[in-house]
């Protein structure tokens, strides 16, 4: 697929710290089409969460133009942002933040309570087989490995029927190996046409992307195409 599903040109956010201007992101260029994996890569206050929040429209750029989904994101207002990310967007974090007196299903089935939705049973077990734990529907997370947890905040994420999947080092309390078996869901999933944008300090699964894009200072210093084969 080669759709482009974001799009920015001379993406900038600055913050201003007393008289001193701090140039967290300044004059990136980027475009995501649907169906690809790309990770953004760099140290610590290269601007990689400047940026992941600018894509994700928890933030909105200080200077440039920035289309996701088919709206512009340039000069929008939280609120405004909100309805921009509203059933556009799923965010997987570090952090599993999965309530422990909930089963997984509950979990998972918690954004559609947000958005006024009533859960569908079938769409939830289909959720839960695509991530590998249909026979876990009724535990408890602390019932769970932490590769479990992980997928069931990826299903919760993947309830809304998102356009955008944002996982944001999502494999940074996992093990080597429970970490490539979330990579090799999430390039799964790419091939249903979700486009999933990861930041990860892990430079071996940063290439496991369709593209890996390093900042440094706020701007990209290189862009690669490891050419990772897909998952069928």
């Amino acid at each position: 697929m080669n759709n482009t599903i974001i799009e920015a040109h001379g993406l900038k956010r600055y913050y201003h710290r007393g008289a001193e201007t701090v140039k967290a992101l300044d004059g990136v260029d980027i475009s995501i089409r649907e169906g690809e994996m790309v990770s953004i890569l760099g140290p610590s206050g290269s601007g990689k969460t400047t940026l992941i929040n600018l894509l994700s429209c928890l933030d909105a750029p200080s200077e440039g133009t920035l289309t996701v989904a088919g709206k512009s994101v340039a000069g929008l207002e939280e609120d405004q942002l909100v309805e921009v990310r509203r059933g556009v967007l799923g965010f997987v974090f570090q952090q599993f933040h999965l309530l422990p007196t909930l089963t997984v299903t509950e979990n998972v089935e918690l954004p559609l309570t947000f958005l006024g939705r009533t859960p569908v049973p079938n769409r939830t077990k289909e959720v839960l087989a695509m991530v590998g734990l249909s026979d876990r529907a009724t535990h408890l997370p602390n019932e769970l490995s932490g590769g479990q947890m992980q997928r069931v905040a990826i299903a919760r994420a993947l309830m809304i029927e998102p356009k955008i999947l944002v996982a944001d080092e999502p494999t940074g309390n996992l093990d080597r190996k429970t970490g490539e078996s979330i990579f090799q869901l999430f390039r799964q999933l790419t091939t249903k046409g979700l486009a999933i944008i990861i930041t990860t300090h892990n430079t071996a699964f940063g290439d496991e992307a369709d593209r890996a894009i390093t900042l440094e200072d706020g701007k990209i210093v290189s862009e690669e195409t490891p050419g990772r084969p897909r998952a069928a």
